[in-house]
């Protein structure tokens, strides 16, 4: 039955479980409800499984569905690849190499692996994405993301993709120059929560790494001025109101952007330190290349 399904069935599905809507996957398959229940339900009693739950308001995936989701969602994207592919060999190029890197992470090694691809891969293009893991992990298994620089936490080394250790970083909570907080020679989380926050966004793995500290200390979260997870909007709110926000610690040299914030004596025990890629096996010859300029921006072997 799975050999016999078509394009348009794939994407049928596909579409059920984005809307979660009989109304609106079939006004979008372009057929009617009630056959679209049919096929459903025909498809399902041919596979002897269960694919979707459904009420009278909606319509859900079963653990079955979302496994066959998972692989529609793989099949569908590099379906969506063959034109463009087409189109760049058409004009003497390729694809575009897809990165997902976390905030703090991308003002670390971006430059230096441009810097590197322009020297010995410089016809080889970049489109980059930063956002947290909780958002670039589905990215990469649906194959929207070609690899993911992120910290190597739990999440990260269970996924099932290949792992290529770069570096360690440590993660530090940081306030303006002339916060109160920085005139006492011992901050604690107790102190920490009494001031305002700029916040990772919910769900996100430095978030839950803040919640756990907060909670250990026997303390309630502190007041969210807001979530953000650019440095740069970070600072220039810093500057404004005194607030604190988790950083990474730089090099020096590498850039100005924290010279009015200091490090406050507070750690994140719980949050990983090392940085590493993500990637999917086997590596096509420009995953090998953008790795190798990871390492080299990062420090390691070019």
């Amino acid at each position: 039955m799975l050999r016999k399904l078509r394009i348009r069935d794939l994407e049928t599905l596909d579409w059920l479980g984005r809307y979660r809507s009989f109304a609106r996957t079939a006004e979008e398959a372009s057929i009617t409800q009630p056959a679209l229940s049919k096929w459903l339900r025909e498809l399902e009693d041919t596979l002897g499984l269960p694919l979707f739950e459904r009420t009278s308001r909606r319509v859900a995936p079963t653990a079955y569905g979302e496994s066959m989701l998972e692989c529609i969602a793989r099949i569908l994207t590099d379906l969506r690849t063959v034109q463009p592919a087409f189109d760049a060999l058409t004009r003497g190029t390729s694809l575009p190499l897809k990165i997902g890197m976390l905030p703090y992470i991308s003002m670390r090694l971006l430059p230096g692996v441009i810097e590197h691809l322009s020297r010995l891969a410089p016809t080889l293009q970049i489109n980059f994405s930063e956002n947290t893991l909780d958002y670039l992990l589905p990215l990469m298994q649906r194959r929207e993301l070609d690899m993911v620089v992120c910290r190597l936490d739990a999440t990260a080394l269970t996924s099932g993709f290949s792992v290529t250790e770069l570096y360690s970083d440590e993660i530090v909570i940081v306030a303006p120059k002339d916060h109160p907080l920085q005139q006492l020679s011992r901050v604690t989380w107790r102190d920490a929560s009494t001031y305002p926050w700029i916040m990772p966004p919910m769900g996100s793995p430095m978030r839950m790494a803040l919640e756990v500290e907060f909670a250990q200390a026997g303390v309630a979260m502190p007041r969210i001025l807001m979530e953000s997870t650019s440095h740069l909007s970070n600072c220039a709110v810093a500057r404004r109101v005194p607030c604190l926000f988790v950083s990474t610690r730089l090099r020096r040299g590498e850039t100005d952007l924290n010279s009015e914030l200091r490090q406050l004596p507070l750690s994140l025990s719980t949050a990983a330190r090392k940085i590493g890629v993500l990637t999917a096996e086997p590596h096509s010859a420009a995953v090998s290349t953008v790795l190798a300029a990871l390492q080299a921006a990062s420090g390691g072997k070019s």
